[in-house]
């Protein structure tokens, strides 16, 4: 997909929904409209213009990579507000829409304080909600990549080795197995630690009898993938060994279930219903997964109290998972897309269940 087909299939939004003008402050939609991936700069796009609005680190980078925008200097003494102004004399908007959630409570009081306009939220969470082929390819890559490395690392994962040198092992798997860099820190927790859902990897020791899970993505062209999976090292309980099948049940019933039209809520339900069934249900304490992308978490959210419907085109997690303290956890998750008729399953390492030490 161009980046021509983004900028006008963005203002068709805007006509849509009588959006004058749009500021976007975000990484991930600076990048996705105007190839600019960095924290700081703005995007700001009418229907008649599209500008973009940098310091002098980013001036050359933007003309060589973006050269239908105007670009402008962010500099002292004209700053944000002064472009805004300047550019409003020649492109007169009524409101200036931007996302609120995407700036502090005092960057917008100050940039409403020097604006002559009022400004207006506006949630970019649907700009990106739906992916492109060009997307769809890089995301695929970015799953082999964690397929690729998590088969790289199980050789390590055994008794002896500490979490976080478990975590380390990942994280160069991941860009020897061909990505940028990791989606997020990954998450490693094993024993009583596995009812973490997100616990940071410790100098903690891999022990028998316990159950591990492992978190982590990749990067490949901006676009990120997420996995996690939850191993058995040498014979545990049978509690443990309960929950593992109850997630991989729910993990696997939410997933197969992925269709056009089927809601965020009915697929965190099918599996919620599987978890609760089994007498863990105050134990899965997250919703059942998220849009993927730019990055990692984005819309979708797939939880009980969201009626969205699925579309061709969006790539979404199914990680069910159950965390009982002082006892542990298991979580699974797996990328999908949603495909005309179905979904494809991006990531492919196995699920069942697997004693990696005997």
């Amino acid at each position: 997909m161009s980046y021509a087909l983004r900028l006008r299939n963005l203002r068709h939004m805007m006509a849509e929904q009588q959006i004058q003008a749009v500021l976007l402050t975000d990484r991930f939609s600076k990048y996705y409209i105007a190839r600019l991936y960095s924290a700081s700069g703005y995007v700001l796009i009418t229907q008649e213009s599209q500008t973009l609005l940098v310091d002098g680190r980013y001036m050359a980078e933007c003309r060589e990579q973006s050269p239908e925008f105007d670009i402008r200097p962010l500099s002292e003494p004209y700053g944000l507000a002064h472009h805004l102004a300047d550019i409003h004399q020649q492109y007169p908007w009524s409101s200036l829409a931007t996302d609120a959630a995407q700036l502090s409570h005092q960057a917008w009081n100050t940039l409403a304080a020097q604006c002559d306009f009022p400004l207006q939220h506006w949630d970019t969470c649907g700009l990106r909600l739906t992916k492109q082929q060009d997307e769809i390819e890089l995301i695929r890559n970015a799953a082999r990549i964690a397929d690729r490395a998590l088969s790289s690392v199980m050789p390590f994962i055994q008794p002896g080795i500490s979490e976080k040198a478990l975590a380390d092992q990942i994280e160069m798997a991941v860009r020897q197995a061909g990505g940028s860099k990791t989606s997020f820190d990954t998450v490693v927790v094993s024993g009583l630690r596995g009812a973490l859902p997100h616990g940071r990897p410790t100098e903690k020791l891999l022990s028998h009898g316990e159950l591990v899970t492992i978190d982590f993505g990749a990067v490949f062209g901006h676009y990120c993938s997420d996995i996690t999976r939850t191993f058995a090292l040498g014979q545990v309980s049978f509690e443990l060994e309960k929950i593992y099948h109850t997630v991989l049940r729910a993990q696997q019933t939410a997933r197969e279930a992925v269709r056009p039209g089927i809601s965020c809520q009915e697929l965190d339900w099918l599996a919620r219903d599987i978890i609760d069934d089994a007498g863990y249900g105050e134990y899965f304490s997250h919703h059942l997964g998220h849009g993927l992308g730019l990055d990692v978490h984005e819309a979708p959210s797939l939880r009980t109290d969201n009626p969205q419907r699925l579309e061709p085109g969006m790539v979404i997690t199914i990680e069910p998972g159950v965390y009982i303290p002082g006892i542990g956890g298991a979580r699974i998750e797996d990328d999908v897309l949603v495909t005309e008729d179905g979904f494809e399953l991006l990531t492919n390492s196995p699920r069942e269940w697997k004693d990696i030490c005997l």
